[in-house]
């Protein structure tokens, strides 16, 4: 083989009437391609770093919310810090709120519990249903 044959990359012809293209004919438009590409990950990048709604209270205590509080009915949530109490004095309406919500949540979690074990006490896994207990209690005390 010839050296300057081997060696010559651009002579190389596809056919006749087809001509090679040169790199810079389509910048713009592969800029525009590019930016295109990456812009969903741009997008789940700053979805990722905005903040985030914590919930202000939980049913059950975690590293994040760990100051326990009753409500006046008896049931146990847990929130951030003891700032809560200053920033949701007892008896205003924001807490009035917040504790009507945990009631609301509480009793969900009871009722979902109580169907699932009557399930299993149906089918013979289980012999006691203390969710289905609790909530007997929780509803006799909110009447």
């Amino acid at each position: 083989m010839h050296p300057a044959t081997t060696a010559n990359f651009s002579g190389f012809t596809f056919g006749p009437g087809v001509r090679m293209r040169t790199g810079g004919v389509d910048q713009g438009s592969n800029w525009v391609r590019m930016l295109i590409q990456l812009l969903p990950v741009i997008l789940i990048l700053l979805v990722n770093f905005l903040p985030s709604s914590e919930p202000v209270y939980s049913l059950s205590r975690s590293y994040s919310h760990d100051y326990r509080l009753t409500t006046q009915k008896g049931v146990n949530f847990y929130v951030k810090a003891a700032k809560f109490e200053q920033q949701y004095p007892p008896n205003s309406p924001e807490r009035i709120a917040i504790e009507q919500r945990v009631e609301d949540d509480y009793h969900s979690v009871l009722v979902h519990n109580c169907r699932l074990e009557w399930q299993q006490l149906h089918w013979g896994y289980r012999r006691e249903t203390p969710n289905c207990d609790a909530l007997k209690r929780f509803e006799a005390m909110a009447q």
